[in-house]
């Protein structure tokens, strides 16, 4: 009769590197869209600025916001 030897394997279970992988695109994705949204808020502040320049004028404009900012 043959003698039965157990062996025992070390195997590495490697869980955590799929979720990580997760959160690395959702962290890319979510940092996508917020710059995106930065870039639209800037380029509506600036046509609101533009528009500003055209209907009032760049001297009243200064004039206002110097009016604001001292608030006189």
């Amino acid at each position: 009769m043959k003698k039965a030897t157990l062996t025992k394997k070390k195997q590495r279970v490697r869980t955590g590197e799929q979720s990580l992988a997760g959160l690395d695109s959702f962290a890319k994705g979510s940092i996508s869209v917020m710059g995106g949204v930065s870039a639209l808020i800037g380029i509506w502040a600036a046509s609101c600025f533009i528009a500003a320049l055209f209907s009032s004028g760049p001297m009243e404009l200064a004039y206002g916001w110097f009016k604001a900012v001292t608030g006189m």
